[in-house]
Formats: C-alpha cells, structure tokens, sequence
C-alpha cells in the first residue's frame, strides 16, 4: 500500500495521483532516482518496503532543497518557524527576505555539503507557499519600498492573492505540524537529497547505486513540460527535449518513466516504450486551465513493467 505522505506545500502539476500507476511499472527498485523532485509526490507515495534502498532525489530551486533537508535533519525546527497565523505583512517580509537570498551562492552551498540547510529559511518558504495562492515566486508585479522586496497581493479575485483561510500549514495546531514534519523525516531518513543540474543525478555513478528490492533501477523524470503553456510558470528552455534525449541513450535495463505532455515525447514509441495518461494533483497544480490535467501523459521505458508482468511478480 501506498506512503499516506504528502508534501506540506502545494506544487506544479504534482504527480501523486499517477503515483499507483508509476509504482506498478516500476515495482521495487533497488536504487530509484528523481532528478526533478519537486513536491517529491512520487518518493512519498512508494509502497512500503523492508530493508534498505538507494534513493537519491534532486532539484535545482535551491529553497525547495533547503526545505526537503531541513525536513530531513531538523524537523522540529521548520515546524517552528513554519507555524503560524496567516499575515499579509509577515508573508510579505518573508518572501523579501528569502527573494533577497536566492543567489548562485544557495546552491553551491547546498551542492557542497549534502547536510547544508537553515531550517529557519524553510520554515519560512514552507509559510509563503502556504499563504500565497499562485506562484509567489513569480515575476510580479513588484515594488520596492525602503529597499525591501514587496509583491501586491490580488485581493478578491477567486483563485489569486493571499489565502486566509484554509493553508497548507495553519490549519493544524502546532503539535501536529511537529508530528507530520518528524514523520516525513522518518521517510527521508535515508534519501539522498542533491541540488543542482539534473544530469548530475543520472549519471552511471548514480544510477548503478542500489540495494535490496528487485534489482533492478529507476528514474522519475518529471521536466518542466515544453508544451505546458501555463502549467509551469518557471518551463525551463530545452529541458524537456534534453531529458527525452536522454532516455533515447540511456540503458535499456533501466525502468524510465518520463512525464509530458499529449504527444511531446512520443518519438520515444519507436525505440519500444509505451505511452499512459498521467493526470496531476487536483486539476494541473497552478494551471488555469482545468482540463490540463487530462493532457499529461507518462513514457514508459521497455524495461517498465506492464499489469500482467505485475502479477506474475507478486505471484512469485
């Protein structure tokens, strides 16, 4: 049965609901990689194992890097500092504050030592995505007063602006919050959690690490969609297409999955992969387009099991 575990902040086209789906075609991995961890929704959702695996998820968005390790190492403290009732002036300060520090620096700190993280900052991170509806780390509009970075709220506009109501973090008391962060601590205990460029994470020094399960080993690739038009607001130029290329030179004994739009990725059928439909969270994450959803699709590398293989394997 899958993980009850979910991210404590919402994201882009969130893949926990294809999560059964993906686990069926991979099985049990004996090392799995997610180079794009985002949300990290498909890690949270693996079925329950015994023993040991090799897990490793990486993204480049420094904060979110600093939240998952922060949550790793310091449970207690992101709850903390993420705690608290919804302000306009303190969501306000925080994200100025976090805006102010996201620098080249942030990641090479995080890429230089694989327990770096300020708990602290992700709390605060955890705190504006949690407040703000959207993408507060967007574009705009902004303006600058007294030298702080500030960004105007869309008030009363259904689906926009700053939620007062039900968020992420401040719907449970603060015992609770401790509780959740302290569990997903216990799932991360293990898993390596990298920051930088995702080619990093697949390469063969990487890729070959594994213990216990099938033997086998898997890779989650979920790239900015270059066909996503609003679904991502930060589509990374070329990303997709290099992921794809990827997998077309990758080694055939490796379980692949790889996310995408409609036909984006469909050059891969003719090297004998399959293709699914792979729906999102809740509608498609931040889209305003409700039926975004239904357009995401998921490439399955040949070494991907299919249903049938499936009951066989557990039959054994």
């Amino acid at each position: 049965m899958a993980s009850e575990l979910a991210a404590p902040f919402p994201y882009f086209g969130g893949k926990r609901r294809a999560a059964p789906r993906i686990w069926q075609a991979l099985n049990d991995p004996s090392g799995y990689v997610e180079p794009f961890a985002g949300s990290a929704a498909v890690l949270l959702a693996r079925p329950a194992f015994r023993g040991r695996r090799v897990e490793t998820i990486n993204d480049a968005d420094g904060w979110l890097v600093n939240a998952w390790r922060a949550i790793q190492l310091s449970p207690a403290d992101v709850a903390a500092h993420a705690w608290g009732p919804v302000s306009e002036i303190d969501y306000h300060a925080r994200l100025a504050w976090l805006q102010g520090r996201r620098s080249p620096d942030l990641v090479a700190w995080l890429e230089g030592d694989p327990e770096a993280h300020d708990a602290k900052a992700a709390g605060w991170w955890l705190y504006v995505l949690a407040c703000g509806i959207g993408d507060p780390f967007g574009p705009g509009p902004w303006h600058v007063v007294d030298g702080h970075l500030r960004k105007l709220p869309h008030l009363g506009d259904a689906g926009q602006g700053v939620n007062r109501e039900l968020p992420h973090l401040g719907n449970a008391g603060q015992g609770q919050l401790v509780c959740y962060m302290q569990s997903l601590a216990d799932r991360l205990q293990r898993v390596r959690i990298t920051c930088g460029s995702w080619e990093r994470v697949v390469s063969p020094s990487v890729i070959r690490s594994g213990t216990g399960g099938d033997g086998t080993r898997a890779v989650f690739l979920d790239p900015p969609y270059a066909t996503s038009g609003d679904l991502y607001a930060h589509a990374g130029d070329g990303v997709a297409e290099a992921a794809r290329a990827w997998c077309l030179q990758a080694d055939r004994s490796l379980r692949i999955i790889l996310c995408g739009y409609d036909t984006e990725h469909d050059e891969l059928l003719a090297h004998g992969w399959r293709v699914i439909e792979g729906k999102a969270g809740r509608g498609a994450g931040y889209s305003t387009n409700a039926l975004n959803g239904r357009r995401e699709r998921l490439w399955l590398s040949p070494a991907c099991i299919h249903g049938q293989q499936l009951s066989l394997i557990n039959a054994i």
